[in-house]
């Protein structure tokens, strides 16, 4: 009896095994959006280098003066996280630390972490420096903004 029921549960271990390495891997599509008036521009490594020195607080103003005004998403939503990892290429705690760092040295705090695509895009259609990043398919509706690049994640 025990011989039967370790065979099936070895059978379906190996079935969920195939299946699992049968089922191909969805890239999910990110985009940084600035404002439309927003004339930054240079390969995608100059601007990710940009982005991250900007979200970061490393520099205050875009090239060109205009102030910066970076939103985060929600702590904890794809977005935010596919961001934290692909574009600053940084972990959560490293994010934290860095805050917590800058906190205590300068009085900085993060970016102000929208939930809703639809608010962000609002903000940034209405701030020439704000910029922020939401999934690929939700950058047509930032009325007012525009894709500074886009980035995948597995």
């Amino acid at each position: 009896m025990q011989n039967i029921f370790l065979k099936l549960v070895l059978a379906g271990a190996l079935v969920l095994l195939a299946f699992t390495l049968s089922t191909p891997t969805i890239a999910q599509e990110y985009a940084v959006m600035v404002n439309a008036q927003n004339g930054f521009s240079g390969d995608d490594n100059v601007k990710r280098t940009q982005i991250k020195r900007l979200y970061l607080k490393e520099q205050k103003n875009w090239p060109g003066g205009v102030e910066a005004i970076p939103f985060g998403r929600e702590e904890g939503s794809a977005a935010q996280q596919a961001f934290i990892q692909k574009v600053l290429g940084m972990t959560g705690t490293e994010l934290e630390a860095h805050w917590l760092k800058l906190k205590q040295m300068s009085g900085e705090t993060p970016p102000r972490g929208v939930g809703s695509a639809r608010i962000l895009a609002r903000q940034i259609g209405k701030k020439p420096g704000a910029f922020g990043v939401v999934q690929a398919s939700e950058a047509a509706a930032v009325e007012g903004g525009k894709v500074l690049f886009e980035f995948s994640i597995n």
